[in-house]
């Protein structure tokens, strides 16, 4: 699997790339400003950018999606059908995600935003703005915040414990480190 991060100036927002070394299909996961360096490592890797995961539906995590979406005719995925300004393809909890000879699994991980999906592959899980490094996402009611935690519980930290997490905003870290050590989950 061809990786690839880029903190992005809108709210310091993750942005990232998954590539498939064998067919350099590739996918952008959240686009929250269009920035030049994700065009050039794209050409420099020669990969094509087939597809562009949201997590969720704010705008630092889609403001860049329609000029992304308009260079490269790319595929649209987000759990609420929509993202940004335009229409994507809604995914639910166990859709299969593939890029190239990859293939991701979506996880519903609701409580952020009612329709926040998550992208995990082999080794890697894509949280959005459910789950940080030492934090969880903010809601809106005890419902919700009660909604996530379980979402987290169930469908991220029953992934392998060396599982790595990228987030939407602050650095990655494992399933291990927030599982243990997370102050929302101890």
């Amino acid at each position: 699997m061809i990786f690839r991060h880029f903190l992005l100036d809108v709210n310091e927002s993750n942005a990232f790339i998954v590539g498939c070394e064998e067919t350099r299909d590739a996918l952008l996961v959240d686009a929250g400003d269009y920035d030049a360096r994700i065009p050039e490592f794209l050409d420099q890797a020669n990969l094509r950018l087939t597809k562009i995961f949201i997590t969720h539906d704010h705008y630092d995590h889609t403001s860049g999606l329609d000029d992304f979406a308009r260079q490269y005719k790319a595929e649209v995925l987000s759990g609420a059908g929509r993202a940004g300004e335009g229409r994507a393809r809604r995914v639910k909890h166990g859709d299969a995600v593939r890029v190239g000879n990859l293939v991701g699994k979506v996880l519903a991980t609701p409580g952020h935003t009612q329709d926040s999906v998550s992208l995990a592959f082999p080794g890697h899980v894509f949280t959005g703005d459910a789950l940080f490094a030492g934090s969880v996402g903010g809601t809106s009611s005890q419902s919700a915040a009660r909604q996530l935690l379980d979402a987290i519980r169930s469908r991220i930290f029953s992934l392998p414990a060396d599982t790595e997490i990228h987030t939407g905003h602050g650095p990655s870290s494992t399933v291990a480190i927030e599982r243990e050590h997370n102050p929302f989950f101890v």
